[in-house]
């Protein structure tokens, strides 16, 4: 079985972990690193916007460029949500001099890659 090339790599790769009854807002990070040849425009999107923000949540990464996201979860939960929640991290190519907006929508089809982060929830 032959691997697919990964364009990206996140940091962690599989899952985010948050508290879920915590009243406070937490934070976390997400890395996204460019291991392809050519710039990559992302977007990071998530299950729920009422329980998560994401900053930056979109962007455009250069050659081998690392940036680092900012994962919120919003707190104020008596106990974690009953259904399965996730961060997916999807990228295209970006042409030289051209915005992360005006690459999506200059783009058509399926993303190029895509990551998903299952959200674990510590007791």
């Amino acid at each position: 079985m032959t691997e697919k090339k990964q364009f990206i790599a996140t940091e962690p790769c599989d899952k985010i972990k948050f508290v879920a009854e915590s009243q406070d807002e937490q934070k976390t990070t997400l890395k996204i690193t460019n291991q392809s040849e050519m710039k990559q425009a992302f977007k990071v999107k998530c299950t729920r916007n009422d329980l998560f923000r994401i900053k930056p949540s979109t962007g455009i990464l250069d050659y081998n460029q690392t940036i680092t996201v900012i994962l919120i979860y919003k707190g104020g939960q008596t106990k974690p949500p009953t259904e399965k929640q996730q961060f997916g991290v999807y990228h295209i190519p970006a042409p030289e001099n051209c915005t992360c907006e005006g690459a999506w929508a200059e783009h058509y089809g399926p993303p190029q890659g895509e990551h998903k982060l299952r959200v674990v929830w510590n007791e």
